[in-house]
């Protein structure tokens, strides 16, 4: 088997709601993928993860020490976290393929569209969504009220999220960006469907299928 790691950046007791996104996942590429194994850790003091710059500062250390220490055992990891957190350096330093969701996610979203629209947590979007979209990113929203991975699964926050897609769409975006992998939690894609025609690009699948590519495909 070929053994997948899914680095979460918020720390949780809960495996259940840690494995989420390992669970998409494995259901995205069980038909073509039949030979990949997962296995989903957290860091140990990020209880609000990433979303700012304070929060970032403290994940760095924690993401390069746990896999530093996970590698040895795994084939690849993905960094499960939109802002791709200590992914340059990961990269340099393990010997396996280091998949960031946030440049899997831009690289999605680049063969779908050409004004792209973003929403994520942050004030900004992820450097990375600016670096690999570049003047293709058309526009980014942060949702009102939505400004930490928890803040994406009340009933607020869900409504604030479709309102935001409606309104990258009414301003002319032609695919939409989740710049979070909290959204891919709640599924957000499934949660604006009924209001948007526009196709919605998850993170979490993407790095996913970014992944199994590299790892299988000849």
């Amino acid at each position: 088997m070929t053994r997948i790691g899914i680095l979460r950046v918020v720390t949780s007791a809960d495996q259940t709601f840690l494995e989420h996104h390992q669970r998409l996942i494995q259901a995205s590429l069980a038909e073509r993928y039949s030979t990949l194994a997962f296995e989903t850790r957290c860091l140990p003091d990020q209880p609000n993860g990433i979303h700012d710059a304070a929060t970032l500062a403290r994940a760095l250390p924690q993401i390069e020490a746990l896999a530093r220490d996970w590698a040895p055992t795994l084939d690849g990891l993905i960094v499960s976290c939109a802002a791709d957190p200590g992914l340059k350096k990961l990269k340099a330093t393990l010997s396996i393929p280091v998949v960031g969701a946030g440049e899997a996610c831009c690289e999605r979203a680049l063969t779908l569209g050409t004004r792209i629209g973003a929403i994520g947590i942050e004030l900004d979007a992820p450097p990375v969504f600016h670096a690999r979209l570049g003047e293709r990113l058309m526009r980014y929203r942060q949702p009102d009220g939505v400004a930490c991975t928890h803040d994406i699964h009340t009933d607020a926050g869900k409504l604030a999220i479709i309102a935001a897609v409606q309104a990258l769409e009414a301003e002319g975006a032609d695919t939409i960006a989740l710049a979070c992998t909290g959204m891919a939690t709640t599924d957000v894609a499934a949660l604006v469907a009924p209001y948007t025609n526009l196709p919605v690009v998850n993170p979490v699948l993407a790095a996913g299928a970014v992944m199994a590519r590299r790892l299988t495909d000849v």
